[in-house]
């Protein structure tokens, strides 16, 4: 059987000094065939020139499609602007300062060729710094491939997939069979993986395919900047509880148009509504247990609608709200400690 084609997602911005070899990774890859489509989301500094002059002095077999400078839209928007631009059948996530090993798109290939019912693959990843130095030698703890596909006794809308954006790809189907995602905050990696779940199966590759570099001013919520004051630091753990209250909206209209598409049975749809409305109510709370400057009386509107919408049962739901307001009740430069310093990232 014939690998599928591929199309790199190589999105940009103010990475002057990681770009070149981002996309140098990317323009030599062992794959024979494959596009990248470039989109730099308005870089205020010397990183669309370092992109042009790379591609000049290219040689190679790659199809280049840079996309015509356009104003700032945010990452959503210009991953929306590329896979419009893209022809693959697989789509593959790349951003300017991870640097993709020379097998990351073959595996890929061989991934999707060998796996149907799957719609999305996370590869494992090497975290770096701003200079190459390993801070964590792999980020999946785990052997060979693991599938995950919707259950309905599961109680979390990502279905217990431990995804990392950047070393994401996904069939051109997960973007194509539904409209352009909303939104210009937060980034593709969460939409892409519920819409994968209501199309088929994710998996999580233990092979090491990508650089993923923390540099300190990432997006990522993950990367941790240094010498930052504790209010910095909660405002910067409390990013990824303010993405998925933006990202609602989103889940949402992708839930109406996969019902209105019949793309998943209605009771698939019905439980993940559920979900969704559960992994909001949640975030609503850390949000407002994490950011310095939330008061006592949202995070008691918090908790209320947690518990009206949350489907999950009472002894869970105590833990979870005892969790969070124990944190709230640390001094502030104790709980940036806490959240920022300690936490999963």
């Amino acid at each position: 059987m014939s690998l599928p084609s591929i199309s790199v997602i190589f999105l940009s911005y103010k990475q002057e000094a990681y770009v070149v070899a981002a996309l140098r990774a990317v323009l030599e890859q062992d794959l024979p065939d494959y596009e990248i489509i470039i989109g730099d989301d308005a870089s205020p500094d010397r990183t669309p020139a370092l992109i042009e002059a790379e591609l000049a002095a290219y040689r190679g077999r790659a199809r280049i499609v840079l996309l015509p400078p356009a104003p700032n839209v945010g990452v959503i928007r210009n991953f929306n602007r590329c896979v419009a631009a893209s022809t693959g059948d697989i789509l593959v996530a790349a951003a300017g300062d991870d640097v993709s090993h020379p097998t990351r798109l073959r595996r890929i290939a061989e991934f999707f060729r060998d796996y149907p019912e799957c719609y999305a693959h996370y590869s494992n990843a090497r975290v770096v710094d701003a200079v190459g130095g390993v801070l964590r030698p792999t980020w999946y703890r785990h052997n060979g491939v693991l599938i995950r596909q919707f259950d309905p006794r599961c109680n979390h809308v990502f279905q217990g997939v431990p995804f990392c954006g950047a070393t994401g790809s996904y069939r051109g189907e997960v973007f194509r069979k539904f409209p352009p995602m909303p939104g210009a905050t937060g980034g593709e990696d969460a939409p892409a993986l519920v819409r994968t779940m209501l199309l088929g199966s994710a998996a999580i590759d233990a092979e090491i395919l990508l650089d993923w570099r923390w540099h300190g001013a990432n997006m990522s919520h993950g990367s941790k900047p240094k010498n930052i004051g504790w209010r910095d630091k909660l405002r910067r753990a409390a990013a990824w509880p303010a993405g998925q209250k933006v990202h609602r909206r989103g889940y949402l209209a992708d839930l109406a148009h996969a019902e209105r598409q019949g793309l998943t049975s209605p009771e698939t749809i019905a439980r993940f509504r559920q979900l969704v409305d559960d992994v909001h109510a949640q975030a609503s709370v850390k949000f407002h247990c994490t950011h310095p400057n939330a008061r006592w009386k949202a995070i008691g509107v918090a908790v209320g609608y947690f518990w009206r919408v949350s489907p999950r049962g009472i002894a869970w739901k105590v833990r979870f709200v005892a969790k969070a307001l124990a944190k709230k009740l640390l001094p502030g430069p104790l709980r940036a400690v806490v959240l920022f310093n300690f936490s999963k990232f």
